[in-house]
């Protein structure tokens, strides 16, 4: 009985996930800026993101949206994090 309760509720997480994270963006790749991630990572969402998304999805989008969730997700306390730090006077 329990499996059948979660088993809605993690085809809701799944659909979720892909609707959040595995959909393409306008964002190219060319007109944004490097940055350097580990072999490891680098490996494990380039399989990630050729499995999951079908040849219609870059590592740039799926980095696009996870970064885009994270800052909404956390962009209160960031910015009010931010507002506490003392910031140099000029």
């Amino acid at each position: 009985m329990k499996n059948e309760k979660q088993k809605p509720k993690k085809a809701l997480r799944t659909a979720q996930y892909k609707s959040t994270f595995l959909t393409p963006t306008e964002f190219l790749a060319r007109n944004g800026k490097t940055v350097y991630i580990s072999k490891e990572f680098h490996q494990k969402l380039s399989q990630l993101v050729f499995m999951l998304g079908g040849g219609k999805l870059t590592l740039a989008d799926y980095l696009y949206n996870l970064l885009q969730h994270h800052f909404d997700d956390y962009g209160a306390e960031m910015r009010a994090m931010y507002d506490k730090t003392k910031k140099p006077n000029f």
